[in-house]
């Protein structure tokens, strides 16, 4: 049959190759799970910054934001809730760090 080196190689080859597929899929998942994230908050995002399109300056945000909050608007603040759960760099085209971080305590 074969000698022990040959078993040994064909082994580990055939190891190497599944190893190499289950890094393939790390990295597949680890992607797929990203753009799942993007995509969760993209309608999240249009929704609130369709709202705040008339504020100017980052206290009327908040202001408004609390106002949401408060007044228990669900599309709003699921929209927020979604927004700052999965993807809260997209706050960032429309509000500063400190900011997201304000209104992202909000919604607790």
């Amino acid at each position: 049959m074969y000698s022990k080196n040959k078993t040994l190689l064909f082994s580990f080859i055939a190891v190497t190759g599944w190893l190499f597929a289950f890094y393939i899929m790390l990295i597949e998942v680890r992607t797929e799970r990203d753009y799942i994230k993007e995509k969760v908050s993209e309608n999240a995002f249009n929704i609130v910054s369709q709202a705040l399109q008339n504020k100017k300056d980052e206290k009327e945000i908040i202001a408004q934001m609390e106002s949401w909050f408060s007044k228990g608007w669900t599309a709003q603040t699921g929209s927020v809730t979604t927004i700052c759960n999965n993807n809260r760099d997209a706050f960032k085209e429309i509000m500063s760090d400190d900011t997201i971080k304000i209104i992202c305590r909000l919604r607790i």
